[in-house]
């Protein structure tokens, strides 16, 4: 029973957030983190730490907040870390598409021009290809993003 009614929930969100006609301009401001939860709707703190079909342990969530500029630059940032980069919103697919900014002297740039996954631009710095952000509901003060396979992300506006 309680399969049937996430499924019947997950379709809802899934079409109310299609249905949506974000733009940029929705975005703009600060977004705060609050928490991970689960298919069931249930907060988690930690969750299986999965990679490339590997369980690799346990990971203690720790997710960005964020600044959305109207420039088309942001800010993300958790207790362990600050990043900025450039973003854009793709209207059809409802994704935040986030281009992380690294610095022409960082020590991991050479590993990443080699896998090929970023590109240097004018204003001198390298830009990662986008990482995406799927808004699965919005509304002025809060919103709800596609994390990994049966977790969502819980934002509201600052």
């Amino acid at each position: 029973m309680r399969q049937t009614i996430f499924l019947i929930l997950s379709l809802l969100i899934f079409q109310v957030g299609i249905s949506q006609n974000l733009t940029e301009s929705d975005l703009i401001g600060e977004w705060e983190f609050i928490e991970l939860q689960d298919e069931n709707g249930e907060k988690q703190t930690k969750i299986p730490l999965i990679r490339f079909g590997r369980d690799m342990g346990i990971e203690n969530v720790n997710r960005d907040s964020y600044v959305f500029n109207d420039d088309g630059t942001y800010k993300s940032f958790n207790p362990l870390n600050v990043s900025y980069g450039t973003w854009y919103l793709d209207k059809k697919t409802q994704e935040i598409n986030l281009e992380l900014q690294i610095a022409p002297d960082s020590p991991y740039l050479p590993s990443l021009k080699k896998a090929k996954i970023v590109k240097k631009r004018k204003d001198g710095f390298y830009y990662q290809k986008p990482v995406k952000k799927k808004i699965l509901i919005y509304s002025k003060d809060g919103m709800t993003i596609a994390d990994r396979e049966k977790y969502v992300l819980i934002y509201k506006r600052k």
